[in-house]
């Protein structure tokens, strides 16, 4: 599926231009402000104040939403009263600022919006879809126009409604909710970092359309040259080494002294993380001969400097990652392999521990940065030697546990704390496993 993330401040435009664009693209439009909204209108209706944060907690458990289309149109529905229209005006535009910025609305309403992204293909506006909703979105718009042009804007749209209200409230209004959602601690407004930047001030509408498309069918095209040439390097470069590895994987098997356990556990298609402890070099060819599909990895650059060693990780699937510095290239790597529906592997210790109890090493949060931003399952791995000592004919047990689902990890905005979190659950199941087969 193909997920469009258009966000931008309030009056820019977004819902008009997603609604158009996803019409001539044939996408599911998804309006997150208007689930909002009517999260907000019904904290109106019962009398919650927009300073009442408590009291925003304690009704939402009760607000019964449904979102419809209908002729291609979303619909809001509130207790079974379609409210898309009465979503629509100034109090209730504040009361879903303010409501969005509560972190349990957040975490209510965010599966509803992965959900969606998950099962069609969407366009999707809001404030923080790229950065958020959908950090993996193929293609990221950050739509933005001046507070005057807004105003304006918002000026006519609800006069043709029926509705006066005057120029100079609107816009201080805009300039308050620009300020209140850029400066909230949850989700703030900010474009993606790979976000295209789209000024729609001085555009009409077709315009603006227009310009919005032509940046989807650009970088849908790159996606598509990015993919095919990741595909094609592969091939050439690692395909030949690797599957002749995988056909005499018996034998390897058998000189390494690996025995696996769980491979009925292994998830055979989709994007998938593989998280194991780390005790020597010798992991990665572990893992290789214990799984069906190929496996990539994340090696330091270093390795690479060395000729022969460079050549057979290199075989074995490895790219290069600079442990030293924030390595973006080898993020969006694995990135790109994930969404290409690739498996990667990963030890979320970050080095190893060689004669070392895994339970007592530090965990790296990493693991938990890539889950956030890939959506992808993990699927715990514990390698057990004997004194978590490795030598090449040493027995070494490759335990595969059942995957941990993306949805597990409970995301709501992403961040250091969710992050280690989520690290921390990982190597958790991975520990799990560590007694397994003992039996056997």
């Amino acid at each position: 599926m193909i997920g469009i993330a258009i966000d931008g401040p309030s009056g820019a435009g977004k819902s008009t231009i997603a609604r158009a664009l996803a019409k001539e693209l044939g996408y599911i439009y998804v309006d997150t402000g208007a689930i909002y909204r009517t999260v907000g209108l019904y904290m109106y209706r019962v009398g919650v104040s927009t300073e009442d944060t408590a009291g925003i907690e304690k009704n939402l458990p009760d607000v019964q939403f449904e979102l419809k289309y209908e002729n291609g149109e979303q619909k809001m529905y509130l207790c079974g009263e379609d409210v898309s229209d009465k979503i629509r005006t100034p109090i209730i535009a504040k009361y879903a600022s303010v409501v969005s910025a509560v972190p349990s609305v957040r975490a209510f309403l965010l599966e509803t919006q992965k959900k969606l992204a998950r099962e069609n293909n969407v366009i999707m506006d809001g404030r923080d879809i790229g950065t958020v909703i959908l950090p993996s979105a193929e293609v990221k718009i950050f739509l933005t126009a001046s507070a005057e042009s807004r105003a304006d804007r918002r000026v006519k749209q609800l006069a043709e409604k029926g509705e006066i209200v005057g120029y100079e409230e609107t816009l201080a209004a805009i300039r308050e909710r620009d300020e209140r959602d850029s400066g909230r601690d949850v989700a703030p407004l900010k474009a993606a970092e790979d976000a295209v930047l789209l000024d729609t001030s001085a555009l009409t509408l077709e315009e603006s359309v227009a310009a919005a498309k032509k940046i989807v069918e650009d970088r849908l095209g790159e996606k598509k040259t990015q993919k095919q040439s990741v595909k094609n390097k592969d091939k050439n470069h690692s395909g030949l080494y690797y599957w002749l590895l995988k056909y005499v994987a018996p034998f390897v098997r058998r000189l390494m002294c690996v025995h696996t356990y769980g491979t009925d556990n292994e998830k055979n298609e989709g994007p998938l993380i593989i998280c194991a402890n780390h005790t020597a070099i010798f992991d990665v060819l572990s893992l290789a001969v214990s799984f069906k599909r190929q496996l990539r990895y994340l090696a330091k650059k270093e390795l690479f400097k060395i000729p022969l060693l460079s050549q057979l990780i290199s075989a074995l699937g490895a790219y290069s990652v600079d442990r030293g510095a924030n390595d973006v290239g080898a993020i969006k790597k694995t990135l790109s392999l994930l969404q290409n529906g690739e498996v990667v592997a990963m030890f979320p210790q970050g080095t190893r521990y060689r004669g070392v109890d895994p339970a007592e090493t530090p965990v790296k949060n990493g693991v938990g940065m890539m889950v956030y931003r890939s959506h992808a399952d993990v699927q715990p791995v514990f390698i057990r030697v004997k004194g978590y000592k490795y030598r090449f004919l040493r027995r070494k047990d490759v335990i595969i546990g059942e995957p941990i689902r993306y949805e597990e990890f409970g995301f709501t905005n992403g961040g250091k704390e969710e992050y280690e979190r989520a690290a921390k659950l990982v190597f958790d199941r991975i520990l799990a496993l560590r007694n397994e087969g003992l039996d056997k």
